[in-house]
């Protein structure tokens, strides 16, 4: 069974993990607790039968949401957790925004399966490596 938790201020260290081992351009943990204290900033963290399996950075400020980070473990791929924590923002928001890189397949998929669609590409976006972005964009009628 997968759990969704927000802002749930004990899982910095265990989001704080997550980001350096799932990314290249991690997030300090500075950035991580100022992101967490902001109020339109969401932190949603996934269980997975009582484990930590995942987490998605995002922001609402009505009517539009934005997707910053979606991380899930290694161990836990593969078992809607990814789904789950999208599915939980895409509900606060009828339009959502988000910047994923161009390469990032599964990604991209679990995107495009939650409605979104690409709207542009910012060359060059990304660092350490370089890379393209691709910016997609859902909008859900209400």
């Amino acid at each position: 069974m997968i759990e969704i938790r927000e802002n749930e201020g004990t899982a910095l260290s265990s989001v704080l993990s997550a980001e350096a081992l799932i990314f290249s351009d991690a997030w300090s943990e500075s950035a991580l607790a100022s992101h967490m204290d902001s109020p339109s900033s969401r932190t949603l963290t996934a269980y997975l039968d009582g484990v930590f399996a995942g987490y998605l950075l995002g922001s609402v400020i009505p009517p539009e949401g934005e997707v910053y980070r979606i991380a899930v473990l290694p161990a836990h791929r593969g078992r809607g957790v990814g789904d789950a924590l999208l599915s939980a923002l895409l509900a606060e928001t009828p339009v959502c925004f988000l910047e994923v890189r161009e390469s990032n397949r599964f990604a991209r998929a679990l995107y495009e399966r939650h409605g979104f669609t690409q709207v542009g590409t910012r060359r060059g976006y990304y660092k350490e490596p370089k890379e393209d972005a691709c910016v997609y964009r859902r909008e859900r009628i209400v």
